[in-house]
């Protein structure tokens, strides 16, 4: 299933639109304890999933609720934790550009913001293929979050 970002009218693929919704949860200020613990993730996706369902599908009789099962649920995190860093690489962007585009009349430090984002997807590609630990360092603490139960 594609999902369209309202802001800026974009098709993505539904995990990175949920990817999304996570780390939106950190704020502006990438808060990274605000971050949602992997059980929280996975009650959302099931209710998102459930809900999703129900709005798309008719149950048999009214008031019947389609469940989705555990497997959807497992596969779906899964897929959204596959996306994570993705995110921080968009909005690293989208924050780049309008360090350029930007007329001035918003307060905001969108090349500082720039790097918070791009630092999120740095640290998750060093986490996804090896290199964090491979040099040594220590797991960022986005990733020790996303990984909290």
């Amino acid at each position: 299933m594609l999902t369209s970002c309202s802001r800026h009218s974009t098709y993505c693929p539904q995990a990175f639109d949920l990817a999304n919704h996570f780390s939106e949860w950190t704020g502006f200020d990438c808060d990274y304890n605000l971050l949602p613990t992997a059980s929280t993730r996975r009650e959302f996706i099931r209710e998102y999933l459930r809900n999703y369902r129900n709005a798309t599908k008719q149950p048999s009789t009214e008031g019947d609720q389609l469940e989705v099962s555990e497997e959807e649920v497992s596969r779906l995190l899964s897929e959204v934790d596959s996306y994570r860093g993705f995110p921080g690489f968009y909005w690293g962007l989208c924050a780049v550009i309008q360090t350029h585009a930007s007329t001035g009349s918003i307060d905001f430090d969108y090349a500082g913001y720039a790097e918070l984002r791009f630092a999120e997807y740095r640290a998750w590609r060093e986490e996804e293929d090896g290199t964090r630990a491979a040099n040594g360092k220590d797991i960022p603490l986005r990733e020790v979050k996303w990984a909290t139960a």
